[in-house]
């Protein structure tokens, strides 16, 4: 049976070195007490320049060598600071790393791992009426970062084969 899915979006801006997030407000979608939730069958996390462009040696440091980073998260629950891995809401995580050596040379590396792009054969499923979206960087960059987020989802009335799975994923550890 195929699936009618759509996209929502949201982005934030990470300024100085605050955690922030934005909440996607998915509630007109669910209705968790009676089995319907958003389930994400992909996420995507892109890093710009507050001014929408790619990020450049400038907004890493004024001048010289250097280097920033920023920890980017999404849960299914409201967090206060970036979690662990072993966090059971978090389903999506990137870190990104810009330097800028000798001779202005740029590098940025973006920790391509399991959690960005994320794409899930089963969905995962937000039992809750959220998506919360974060970033906490370690040391102010010289421009603002526009951090955005997409992810492609679907509703679903879970069966009790898919609640079990819910309830194993919420509880192990």
């Amino acid at each position: 049976m195929a699936k009618d899915t759509f996209f929502l979006r949201t982005n934030l801006v990470s300024t100085g070195t605050s955690y922030v997030s934005s909440d996607i407000d998915i509630s007109a979608y669910t209705d968790p007490a009676r089995g319907r939730v958003l389930v994400v069958d992909r996420g995507f996390i892109t890093v710009d320049t507050d001014g929408n462009g790619p990020v450049q040696a400038a907004d890493v440091v004024s001048s010289g060598t250097g280097g920033r980073s920023v920890g980017i998260q999404c849960c299914s629950e409201t967090q206060t600071t970036l979690v662990q891995t072993d966090n059971n809401s978090l389903f999506m995580k990137l870190n990104y790393y810009a330097t800028v050596g000798t001779a202005g040379m740029l590098t940025m590396v973006e920790e391509q791992g399991a959690l960005n792009p994320a794409e899930y054969t089963a969905g995962f499923i937000i039992p809750t009426d959220k998506i919360h979206c974060a970033a906490l960087t370690g040391v102010d960059w010289n421009a603002d970062l526009d951090i955005g987020f997409m992810f492609e989802v679907h509703t679903e009335k879970l069966s009790l084969g898919r609640i079990q799975e819910l309830l194993v994923s919420l509880t192990a550890n």
